[in-house]
C-alpha cells in the first residue's frame, strides 16, 4: 500500500470532521474510513484522532509537481547546504525562496 500525499491526507482527515459533526460515532467513523479508503484500522483510527484534534476542516494543500533546472554545481552545493543548515528539504528551501523572490505568500504544503 502506498502512502498518500498530503492532500489526499488533508481530505480525509475533514471527511471525518464532516462525519464527526454528523454525530456520527467513532466506531462507525472508523468503519466507513476503512471501507471508503481501503485503509487498515490504525490507519483510520490516526485520522479519527487528528479530526478530533482539529476540530475543524484542514487546509488542503496543493499538488505539487516535478521540473527539471540546470544550475551551477556550485549552486547546488549551496542550496544543499543551506538547506541541511535550516534542517529541511531542498524542495522545501527552494519553494520559500521562489515564493519571497516572487511576493507569494507562503506554502502551507
Amino acid at each position: 500500500m502506498s502512502k498518500s500525499s498530503e492532500s489526499e491526507q488533508a481530505r480525509r482527515v475533514n471527511a471525518t470532521v464532516s462525519l464527526l459533526k454528523l454525530k456520527t460515532s467513532a466506531p462507525e467513523v472508523l468503519s466507513w474510513l476503512v471501507a471508503h479508503y481501503g485503509i487498515s484500522r490504525r490507519q483510520a483510527y490516526r485520522y479519527l484522532q487528528q479530526a478530533q484534534t482539529a476540530g475543524a476542516p484542514l487546509p488542503v494543500p496543493e499538488a505539487k509537481g516535478v521540473f527539471t533546472v540546470k544550475l551551477p554545481v556550485s549552486l547546488i552545493r549551496q542550496v544543499r547546504q543551506q538547506a541541511r543548515r535550516e534542517r529541511g528539504g531542498i524542495s522545501q528551501w527552494v519553494e520559500a525562496s521562489l515564493r519571497r523572490s516572487l511576493n507569494l505568500p507562503p506554502g502551507h504544503g
